[in-house]
């Protein structure tokens, strides 16, 4: 039921402590509007990250070797060691449930400097030792020749596949790259493909 003086007692009040309701009444908006903002900035970060790595293998894992932390039959604590290929072979033949393995070598980044150079042009770019089961975790698209094989594998070839940002920066528009040659850390390496990521988060 409508109630004329409750409601003209809350008027006369209003009225009184101007200052108080503006206040009040502008704390409730920006309240809200900071609430209708967080939330729509978390739905845009969550469709962007999922956009961003929408066809990457959900169910891979990694791992990667550190330092140790204990001391081992005579070996020191803090003995660095690697992950060698016999190693992925024992974790394959021994984990069947294992669909795709793949080991990937971290080569130079970006703090080596100007790692990679073609005549004239250099700059610096993350390098990466891939396998061709790669693809399989991380797909991408070839824009430009192949992915990474087997045979590149076996006969131990010093080719690469490159991305679309060290192509734009080491070839004119169009150029066709395959073929041509980078210098990586003083080492010469073909250029089988360019390829472009489909998740470009994992980049």
């Amino acid at each position: 039921m409508f109630d004329r003086d409750r409601w003209q007692e809350i008027l006369n009040a209003v009225r009184k402590n101007k200052l108080r309701s503006t206040l009040t009444a502008f704390g409730v908006f920006w309240a809200i509007f900071m609430l209708v903002v967080m939330m729509g900035s978390g739905n845009g970060l969550k469709n962007g990250i999922t956009a961003g790595v929408k066809d990457f293998a959900t169910n891979s894992g990694f791992m990667w070797a550190e330092s140790t932390t204990k001391a081992y039959e005579g070996f020191k604590r803090g003995r660095h060691w690697d992950i060698s290929n016999q190693d992925i072979m024992e974790i394959k033949d021994g984990v069947p449930e294992l669909g795709v393995i793949s080991p990937r070598l971290n080569g130079w980044n970006l703090r080596s400097g100007e790692n990679i150079v073609r005549g004239k042009r250099s700059a610096a770019f993350n390098v990466m030792g891939d396998y061709p089961a790669y693809r399989k975790i991380d797909p991408c698209t070839m824009l430009w020749g192949r992915y990474i094989n087997d045979e590149d594998i076996k006969q131990k070839r010093k080719v690469c596949i490159i991305g679309e940002n060290v192509y734009d920066v080491m070839f004119d528009e169009n150029e066709d790259p395959v073929g041509k040659y980078l210098r990586v850390n003083g080492v010469y390496f073909m250029v089988v493909g360019v390829f472009r990521s489909n998740n470009p988060i994992l980049i």
